[in-house]
């Protein structure tokens, strides 16, 4: 093959002569090289759609002109920085559900030049959604498709699950449950056993009541449900079935299947108490029982003497992710959570006293009075220890507990969040722990979808380096980009600083592997 080499010789008077000469390579190829979609798509490195949109650019300038019409204007074609941008840079597509802050996940992936948004989830590499509700798990093997929750996620985050899954752990390594979490009952209403559970609850109750030394306050819970949604107080077994009852009732209207019923059922306890001139009271309700899905409360004891921060109940809120090779980490930075009105385990009118999640203190008129967004880091809480001269509790020695406790719930449906296709799917968990006034860490729930909102100058600087190096972890070593891309991006990380650590450090700690 002879290629020809322009030379270009200046005259004296200024003007260019052009002059071609042959020159022969001494290997050259025996056929040109052709740069055909086909080609380019072989190496990942061709967009088919704006192929075709350019071209058909080109065919509607070429026909313009045969016709003796003026050509289209440049504006109206696609630039050539703009086709190759989206050509070789943007490898993959992603697509993010609105809601807790979608806007920021965004951002964050936006800032990764090898992806570009879609408006729908259809033939995308990366789907962020709220839940994993309606999402074929069957995909995951059949395309390269990678989404934001485990498909079994449930079997800890759900609060019944995770119940049913530690006793059972427990009662292997012969371990007390009630060492883990506060003292739980799991009670199905549309079982057959309900009679029989709910009296052992009530047995207990009447129990604690004798002992005459605590309050005997109970959470009533939802078991699918967070960010404080639905979770109601009562010390009174009289104001449980009122509860009961109103429970039964929201979960029908949400219902969207008219299930058949299966007809109305009594439920009759009889249970001592010294008020009554007989020595004994009853508890008597009805259920409508239907053919819908069971409708699970979760009974969980109170901590009534939990550790005050200036008079206030908090809890604390760390993130544990589970990656796409069932890895499980923690991250470093983990934060308080305050009310907004002192503590008093008496008044049981007030949830702002008692619940914690900022999605019910942001409705208090004081949100934000004491601390911005009711939210204090762990050093904050260790630096108040060291004024209240509390030599009980450590921020490092309840960092230590949480992780004993994360391996426990991790361990108890480990084969479970195993028996997935797991290689294109991972999640990011929010634990939920109390501490109380004896320095005995408590863990009280975990939640998928955790809240992401910055909330505080404090979240705004945890939750977008928390979500990038997830992302690092996971969706950048599923869908790698190219090297020099990823070079730039790695060059760009001070937008996610945390005093104290290092830009380029991942957060993560490991932990080990299901």
């Amino acid at each position: 093959m002879f290629l020809q080499a322009m030379k270009l010789k200046d005259n004296r008077y200024g003007a260019l002569q052009q002059r071609l000469e042959p020159i022969q390579l001494k290997y050259s190829p025996k056929e040109p090289r052709q740069h055909t979609p086909e080609g380019l798509a072989k190496i990942g490195m061709f967009n088919s759609t704006q192929f075709q949109r350019k071209q058909s650019v080109e065919k509607r300038k070429l026909s313009s002109q045969a016709e003796g019409k003026r050509p289209q204007s440049s504006v109206q074609r696609i630039p050539r920085t703009a086709f190759l941008k989206n050509t070789f840079q943007a490898q993959y597509v992603f697509f993010c559900e609105n809601g807790n802050n979608g806007a920021l996940v965004r951002r964050i992936l936006q800032g990764r030049g090898w992806f570009a948004e879609q408006q729908t989830s259809f033939n995308v590499n990366f789907i962020w959604k709220q839940s994993n509700k309606g999402f074929n798990y069957s995909t995951l093997t059949q395309k390269k498709v990678c989404i934001n929750h485990l498909e079994h996620h449930h079997e800890i985050s759900n609060k019944n699950k995770l119940h049913d899954n530690l006793k059972m752990h427990c009662q292997r390594i012969s371990k007390n449950m009630d060492d883990f979490v506060p003292i739980t009952f799991s009670i199905n209403l549309d079982s057959m056993t309900l009679q029989w559970d709910l009296k052992k609850f009530v047995d207990f109750f009447i129990s604690i009541k004798k002992e005459g030394n605590q309050k005997n306050l109970w959470l009533l819970k939802p078991p699918d449900l967070n960010r404080g949604r639905g979770i109601q107080l009562f010390s009174d077994l009289r104001v449980l079935i009122n509860q009961v009852e109103e429970f039964c009732k929201i979960r029908c209207q949400n219902s969207k299947t008219k299930g058949s019923s299966k007809g109305a059922r009594g439920v009759t306890i009889t249970y001592p108490d010294s008020n009554e001139k007989s020595g004994q009271a009853q508890l008597s309700f009805t259920i409508d029982q239907s053919t819908s899905n069971d409708r699970i409360i979760v009974l969980q004891k109170y901590l009534e003497t939990p550790l005050l921060y200036n008079g206030r109940k908090f809890d604390f809120r760390v993130w544990v992710l589970v990656d796409h090779t069932s890895k499980y980490y923690f991250f470093k930075e983990g934060y308080l959570r305050l009310a907004s009105e002192q503590f008093d385990v008496n008044n049981l009118k007030s949830l702002y006293i008692h619940l914690t999640n900022n999605a019910v203190q942001k409705n208090h008129p004081s949100y934000g009075k004491y601390e911005l967004g009711n939210q204090l880091s762990l050093q904050d809480l260790q630096h108040y220890l060291n004024q209240q001269r509390n030599t009980k509790v450590s921020s490092a020695g309840i960092i230590l507990k949480m992780k004993e406790l994360i391996h426990q719930t991790i361990y108890c449906a480990g084969s479970k969040l195993r028996d997935n296709r797991k290689d294109f799917q991972f999640e990011i968990f929010g634990y939920d722990f109390m501490v109380d006034k004896n320095g005995h860490i408590w863990l009280i729930e975990i939640n998928t979808n955790p809240c992401i909102e910055e909330s505080s100058p404090l979240l705004q600087k945890l939750i977008p380096r928390m979500l990038n190096d997830a992302f690092r972890l996971t969706i950048d070593k599923i869908f790698p980009p190219f090297k020099t891309t990823q070079e730039n991006f790695l060059s760009n990380l001070n937008e996610y600083a945390i005093p104290g650590y290092s830009d380029k450090d991942i957060l993560w700690d490991y932990m080990g592997q299901i």
